[in-house]
């Protein structure tokens, strides 16, 4: 006989389980028929759990009050809160909800589908989901068919009869759909109420009704809606000198006014189509502004707290007043030899402080040439640079400290700003000649990789023009580009959304997603036929 101690060592427990649960039955079948209760039974290999069920269980059509799902043990049970529709197909979708209880496994997608009639209805809706302007797809967008018979506000007021998600690539299915009219819209809800809740979220529409059959295909664009309202967003002065105010849409006739002390010592400038910057001097503790648009009431009034006197002195004295200096344009690979360069200041500057001793245009050829430099005012805080520039040569901009002056006498650093112009042998040209489907007018948008403008022309087009026409355009710098034209109805030059009351879908685009690669030097020609 033989003993020895026993070798102490954690348990393993085994192998980890990655299996989801397997459902044992269901109460009654899937698929059943002429189902009359109001209790639905799932039971499983193992004990399970439901997890958000609220955002992933889908139910269509869809009740008045979601059922009840309780899981405990082995079993999920659904409980419907109401009767159901007669002589109607149901479908429970899950989605991620149902996992094991110990190591989460998910039983994905699982689907249960029963009728209160005879039959399980069988049609269905398939479709793809694109953006409006870039016709990119849409994911994780709602998809909602609602009775023919509605009025399109019928999205902002009821939740959908049926509907789904799109999948990553844009696509949906909507099941087990009875033979009748429906009306379909895709929005993305946001705040998960399944209604359309107006211009902060894309929406499609599809117009017509369409009565279901088989193979019924829906594809819509989704676009956001131009608020009927307008307000300010945001307000803000990041340092003394400068406000500006965001609106929720673009504005084209706002006119601001000011106390009649403080009209002398404010000006304003639209910087981009939603934002209006407010230049200000001489004003303290507050900025006050009147916000009107023509033919109307006043919209807003707007007071923006900004620095005391006292502070603004502080801020002088310890030099924490920056005065930001943008030299423009300039991408790190070389300034176009046809560009106009310009500087760009973060603040309200006074033209009739400059001093032009103290500014320097130099570049080297074969000596060391030093010219003045020539400066036009463009607006309150940008001047363009006129001196000509020459292909292939280095230049530089020497800016003594003291050249130039805010209103409120902020001086700005010295600074040496250097670069070298391009050439013409770096620059490709396009000829593209394109085939178009209609007798309309045309945006032509040259892009590029970033999906940035690089070229813009317009075509206008009669009954006895040609649908083949041809753009030269030249100066491109290698790379990808793609090409983008835009039908443009109105004939206003710009794209166009569209509009859910009014039954207007947003203009067309067309896009060539084959990218054109172009080489410094070189002359190429692409072909395009849109349809």
């Amino acid at each position: 006989m033989f003993w020895r101690c026993a070798q102490v060592s954690p348990l393993t427990g085994g192998q980890r389980d990655t299996q989801p649960p397997k459902l044992i039955q269901a109460v009654p079948l899937n698929a059943s028929v002429n189902f009359k209760g109001r209790i639905i039974q799932l039971e499983f290999d193992e004990f399970v759990q439901v997890k958000d069920i609220s955002n992933q269980l889908v139910v269509t059509p869809q009740p008045k009050d979601m059922p009840l799902v309780e899981a405990r043990g082995k079993k999920i049970t659904i409980k419907f809160e109401e009767d159901l529709l007669p002589n109607t197909t149901y479908r429970l979708f899950f989605g991620n909800a149902i996992a094991d209880m110990h190591e989460s496994n998910v039983l994905s997608n699982y689907d249960y589908v029963f009728s209160t009639g005879s039959v399980i209805d069988s049609l269905f809706i398939t479709g793809t989901i694109l953006n409006a302007f870039n016709l990119k797809p849409e994911k994780d967008v709602t998809v909602g068919l609602y009775d023919g018979t509605e009025s399109d506000s019928v999205v902002f007021k009821k939740k959908p009869m049926y509907f789904t998600k799109t999948s990553e690539g844009g696509t949906y299915k909507i099941s087990y759909l009875p033979k009748a009219s429906f009306k379909a819209f895709a929005f993305t809800d946001k705040n998960k109420n399944l209604m359309y809740d107006g211009d902060e979220e894309l929406i499609a529409f599809n117009g017509s009704p369409v009565t279901t059959a088989i193979d019924t295909v829906i594809n819509l664009k989704t676009f956001k809606e131009v608020s009927s309202k307008s307000f300010i967003k945001k307000i803000q002065s990041p340092y003394y000198g400068v406000a500006y105010v965001v609106y929720n849409k673009e504005q084209i006739n706002e006119v601001m006014t000011f106390n009649a002390d403080q009209n002398n010592d404010i000006s304003t400038v639209n910087k981009l189509n939603d934002t209006c910057f407010i230049f200000y001097r001489n004003i303290f503790d507050t900025l006050k502004v009147l916000i009107k648009h023509p033919g109307g009431p006043i919209t807003d009034t707007i007071n923006v707290i900004i620095a005391t006197k006292d502070k603004f002195e502080k801020m002088k004295t310890e030099h924490k007043h920056v005065l930001v200096l943008n030299f423009k344009p300039s991408d790190g690979n070389g300034m176009d030899y046809f560009a106009t360069p310009s500087l760009a200041f973060s603040n309200w500057m006074d033209e009739q402080s400059f001093d032009v001793s103290k500014m320097i245009f130099q570049y080297k050829t074969d000596s060391l040439i030093k010219t003045p430099l020539q400066l036009t005012k463009d607006n309150l805080y940008t001047f363009s640079i006129g001196n000509k520039l020459i292909q292939n040569t280095n230049y530089d901009i020497l800016l003594k400290k003291g050249a130039f002056k805010t209103v409120m006498g902020i001086e700005s650093d010295s600074m040496k700003i250097s670069f070298k112009t391009t050439e013409q042998s770096d620059y490709a040209v396009l000829n593209l000649k394109l085939l178009l489907p209609k007798k309309e007018n045309y945006i032509v948008q040259l892009m590029g990789d970033k999906e940035n403008i690089v070229s813009e022309n317009y075509i206008e087009m009669s009954l006895t023009t040609s649908a083949e026409q041809h753009i030269k355009i030249k100066n491109l710098r290698p790379g990808n580009y793609f090409v983008k034209v835009i039908e443009d109805k109105n004939q206003n030059k710009k794209w166009d959304t569209g509009s859910i009351l009014n039954e207007k879908q947003p203009e067309l685009i067309y896009f060539n997603a084959q990218p054109i690669k172009l080489m410094a030097d070189w002359d190429s020609e692409t072909e395009w036929k849109i349809d």
